[in-house]
């Protein structure tokens, strides 16, 4: 819980000028117990020249789990090309089964710009559980 504070603190804090980016998109979660596909909205906001924070929330769809939030940030390593944007990102993630699960998340973002929106795809490993989640949407 003090880690969601943290992060909600962090938002409040960051220079309002900076630019949003808000989407949507499905998630797909690989656990054993669960395996379930779900809805999700993601926001973020660049909070540098090299990093975004970004928050994800998803609702699962027929499965023992029922909501996820992901909270990462986000690095600008390099563009492939204009086309391509990779960026390595770590985090953590909340996931309401039974319990409330938390766990510490890495990944990485496939960002694929074009003149009107931005496509992601998103493969995150959460540690704890060792669960492979693939999130793929798009941003406005």
């Amino acid at each position: 819980m003090k880690y969601l504070v943290l992060l909600i603190f962090l938002f409040i804090c960051i220079n309002m000028q900076a630019q949003w980016i808000y989407g949507g998109g499905m998630k797909f979660n690989s656990n054993d117990e669960f395996k379930a596909i779900g809805l999700n909205a993601k926001v973020g906001k660049d909070i540098g020249e090299k990093f975004d924070l970004n928050a994800d929330v998803c609702y699962y769809l027929a499965s023992k789990a029922s909501w996820s939030f992901d909270f990462d940030l986000h690095y600008h390593l390099f563009n492939v090309n204009d086309e391509v944007i990779l960026n390595p990102m770590a985090g953590i993630n909340f996931t309401s089964t039974d319990v409330i699960n938390n766990s510490l998340l890495l990944g990485a973002s496939f960002r694929f710009p074009t003149d009107k929106y931005t496509y992601y795809l998103e493969p995150k490993w959460i540690l704890d559980n060792n669960q492979l989640v693939i999130s793929a949407g798009v941003l406005f």
